[in-house]
């Protein structure tokens, strides 16, 4: 059961999104800060998916975040493309085929053997001060995953199973915020990048500057250039301002 307090901030939070009037983006960014709040998460991420085939990398892109440096960045996209996490998120994407709906579960539950401790995602996480995480999947109409993060610090107790059940109503209740999260027919564009170029995308489209991009990868800025270059060619743009508003700005005709 939920405790009654709890119901009542669920409802709070739920209406004041609602009558929000204001972009998707906002409203998304609106309803994950008070989840948050909710289950006492540090940070969260929301990202789109191409596909969620188990056993397969995942190819995604961060749409929105909260509570991630530039750096915590850079290690948590590495880790996310690390062999290892195809393997501990099998479980979370085999039930989401399953269920294809709105799919929540706990780091425990998707790992019960603790796989994690011994992984190479556990020292990418650790430098990046998460641990703890709820994932949270939803299909949408036009083909994509909407995919929610949230996470607590490295040495902060897991979350539980209200924790959980907190989340799954919140971000099963407002199904339109799950759809256009980015255009799909960048989806198959997004899948077809290397690992590094992904890593590359996911800095630029939060902002991050090539000296930044660099510092969080360990490259060089030449390289990274290079790699800009390479993205901005893909997708039929010329600056950084016009790829975030390929991805955020086309978020289903909400916005002028």
């Amino acid at each position: 059961m939920i405790p009654e307090s709890d119901a009542r901030n669920i409802i709070s939070l739920l209406g004041r999104v609602a009558l929000m009037e204001s972009s998707r983006n906002d409203r998304r960014t609106a309803l994950l800060n008070g989840l948050s709040k909710l289950v006492g998460a540090d940070a969260w991420l929301w990202f789109t998916a191409a596909h969620t085939i188990a056993g397969d990398p995942p190819a995604h892109a961060v749409v929105l975040k909260s509570g991630f440096s530039d750096e915590q960045m850079g290690y948590l996209i590495e880790a996310s493309e690390c062999p290892d996490m195809t393997k501990l998120t099998a479980p979370f994407f085999e039930d989401f085929e399953k269920t294809k709906g709105q799919t929540t579960r706990l780091r425990q539950q998707i790992d019960p053997l603790n796989f994690f401790d011994e992984s190479a995602v556990y020292d990418l996480w650790k430098k990046a001060n998460i641990g703890p995480v709820i994932l949270s999947a939803r299909p949408t109409s036009d083909g994509q995953v909407s995919m929610i993060g949230l996470y607590r610090n490295f040495d902060r107790p897991l979350f539980n199973e209200q924790d959980s059940r907190i989340a799954h109503i919140v971000l099963s209740e407002i199904p339109s915020l799950h759809e256009a999260i980015s255009p799909a027919e960048l989806n198959g564009e997004v899948t077809g990048l290397s690992p590094r170029l992904r890593q590359v995308l996911n800095l630029l489209l939060q902002g991050s500057s090539r000296k930044e991009i660099a510092a969080a990868l360990s490259l060089s800025i030449h390289t990274v250039g290079d790699y800009v270059a390479e993205l901005y060619r893909r997708f039929d743009v010329h600056s950084q301002t016009e790829l975030v508003r390929r991805f955020l700005v086309g978020d289903g005709g909400d916005s002028p």
